[in-house]
């Protein structure tokens, strides 16, 4: 990671999770450039807490200007935060339609627990989300959060069962080691977390330099009224919808193809009849 990244983690490691550590130097333009990227992947709030943590540090300077547009865009983005539905709160839909069978049947048996739950979404809402978008940083630390606060509350036995029984183990295995390599979580902090941590979630964690929009990229087919020619409105995002599907499918497999059929068919519905 380059020096932008580093304090990019180190600064929502210290406003998110009490750590303690210290910034490296870096030049008006850098800082400019971290605001973009905590802007980019909705963790204004977070690292804005990093900043008030470390404000007193030697090299964190920021100039009034930047000051007050950290001070803006977090008032913006709370703001934000309590007017939108939290997305956690709904209960995913699998694509495939025996895993999505297997999880409301989980979802409605209320003799499991709420927190357990709750973090079977969370676990699942982010699986979805990088194999639509990449990784997304917002809902890890969200994740890390509700491990942080609620995590003595979760049946982790019954938690590893389902995410069996799902097949979505390996993915959470990339997350749970995601959490340890981007907010310096100990393996005993992240108790759904079997064996070592993933080697290759560094290559993922590097997605950071090519995430550029935390909307995903929709592509979808049109076709002209005077032209027989169909087209596609963002060539891009459909090779990035299937390099993210190659690349995940060893985690995820059966959902990773329903998911990329169901966005393919998804976009064909644009067409004109």
């Amino acid at each position: 990671m380059n020096i932008i990244q580093r304090n990019f983690f180190r600064l929502i490691r210290c406003g998110e999770f009490n750590r303690q550590e210290q910034v490296e130097p870096m030049s008006m333009s850098k800082w400019n450039k971290l605001y973009q990227l905590a802007l980019m992947h909705q963790v204004i709030p977070s690292v804005y807490k990093g900043i008030q943590q470390c404000k007193d540090q030697f090299f964190l300077r920021l100039f009034d200007k930047q000051v007050k547009e950290w001070e803006k865009a977090h008032a913006e983005a709370i703001l934000t935060n309590q007017q939108e539905e939290n997305e956690l709160l709904r209960a995913d839909h699998l694509t495939n339609p025996l895993l999505n069978k297997k999880l409301q049947a989980i979802l409605d048996d209320e003799k499991s627990d709420i927190a357990t739950r709750q973090l079977l979404l969370n676990i699942i809402h982010i699986s979805r989300h990088i194999l639509n978008e990449g990784v997304p940083v917002y809902n890890l630390v969200e994740l890390g959060k509700y491990l942080s606060t609620e995590g003595h509350r979760v049946d982790f036995l019954t938690l590893n069962q389902w995410l069996k029984k799902l097949g979505f183990t390996p993915m959470a295995q990339l997350e749970g080691a995601l959490l340890i390599q981007m907010f310096g979580f100990s393996k005993e902090e992240v108790p759904f977390l079997v064996g070592e941590p993933d080697k290759r979630v560094e290559r993922v964690a590097q997605e950071l330099t090519e995430f550029t929009n935390t909307r995903s990229e929709e592509f979808y087919f049109s076709q002209d009224s005077e032209s027989v020619f169909v087209h596609t409105s963002n060539s891009n995002a459909i090779l990035g919808h299937i390099r993210r599907s190659a690349q995940y499918f060893r985690y995820l497999p059966s959902e990773t193809l329903t998911n990329f059929f169901a966005s393919f068919a998804h976009s064909l519905s644009h067409i004109e009849e």
